[in-house]
């Protein structure tokens, strides 16, 4: 592909929405600048408080940080929330933070801008002020898009999650249920290593699970000790959990047992009762950030919860993803995922 050439901030809008595949929603989008040539770019949600300002901007600085020669840095707020003084007081403390971080990381803030849903205007993230508004017609107009549509490329609304059509049944109801019974009535060294062997069958094995494998998997996953020890498996590495939960290892994960792992969750949520349901989708939500996709994490992590709002597993991933951390193997150029 040939050069492009921004000249304009709704040139720079535009070709956000282009290099995400997406039009960022409620959002903090930032790029790092190699002189005059654009580098990373990461998107996170915008911050739900104040609290972990800090956090939140190291984890930009970091992220940004991997672009060694990164001189400078822009950025974008997406939201579709009304910009009133009471709405720039709530979100000065983290874009300031943000913008101290990178100035201390060697990548000091050039532009910013936040984009409604009819206008985008200049932002100062030491005021907390904007200038002008513009129509955001302007970046359906502007020169990068009319260009990036006519070579192909596409702007989808937003980001969507593929999922299976769901069909419980009564009768899996039941057998889930009574494979948990049965679990209940095992010591905890023989739980422990059956669940192993059955995650670890299931992964390896290529083959479809059997009925009464998907009843007894899906039960398993109701344990949070179980749970957690699954997901640390999934890699495939022999680590201490805490690494593996958070995505870190000297080495790449097995990213086909994840993959497969995927898969199977994709099967068991579509076969599982409501209130089995939050367990797959919150495992579904590891994954996701694992890979580097922290906005479907996080609306696997809304799902989860819109099944049981008190699922403690999925209240913790949604507060880390608000402070804007990224797992250690979507940092690494030899770690991420690469899908075929």
């Amino acid at each position: 592909m040939e050069t492009l050439h921004i000249t304009t901030a709704a040139d720079l809008i535009s070709l956000i929405g282009h290099s995400l595949g997406y039009w960022p929603h409620e959002s903090l989008v930032c790029i790092s600048l190699q002189t005059n040539r654009m580098g990373a770019t990461l998107r996170l949600d915008l911050p739900s408080n104040s609290e972990h300002a800090k956090i939140y901007a190291q984890s930009v600085a970091g992220h940004l940080g991997t672009d060694a020669d990164a001189t400078a840095t822009v950025f974008a707020i997406f939201t579709d929330a009304p910009w009133t003084a009471q709405r720039r007081e709530f979100l000065r403390p983290n874009i300031h933070e943000v913008a101290q971080q990178l100035s201390h990381s060697g990548m000091p803030i050039r532009a910013g801008w936040i984009v409604g849903p009819s206008s985008f205007a200049e932002y100062q993230p030491h005021t907390a002020s904007y200038g002008p508004e513009v129509p955001l017609d302007a970046v359906q107009s502007s020169c990068i898009n009319a260009e990036l549509v006519f070579r192909g490329s596409q702007v989808q609304s937003g980001l969507s999650l593929a999922l299976p059509q769901r069909m419980p049944t009564p009768k899996f109801e039941i057998d889930v249920e009574t494979n948990k019974k049965m679990i209940s009535s095992r010591s905890a060294t023989v739980q422990m290593a059956q669940a192993r062997a059955l995650w670890n069958l299931l992964l390896e094995g290529g083959n479809d699970p059997t009925p009464a494998q998907r009843a007894e998997l899906l039960a398993i996953l109701q344990f949070p000790g179980l749970r957690d020890r699954l997901i640390a498996d999934m890699p495939g590495l022999d680590l201490p959990m805490g690494l593996l939960l958070f995505g870190q290892s000297d080495s790449a994960p097995r990213w086909d047992r994840i993959d497969a792992a995927e898969r199977l969750l994709l099967r068991l949520f579509s076969i599982a009762s409501p209130q089995h349901a939050a367990a797959p989708l919150t495992l579904l939500g590891c994954i996701a950030w694992w890979k580097g996709r922290g906005s479907t994490a996080a609306d696997f992590m809304d799902l989860g919860l819109s099944f049981d709002p008190g699922y403690r597993l999925a209240q913790l991933m949604k507060e880390m993803l608000s402070c804007g951390l990224v797992s250690g193997w979507a940092r690494s150029k030899t770690q991420a995922y690469r899908q075929l």
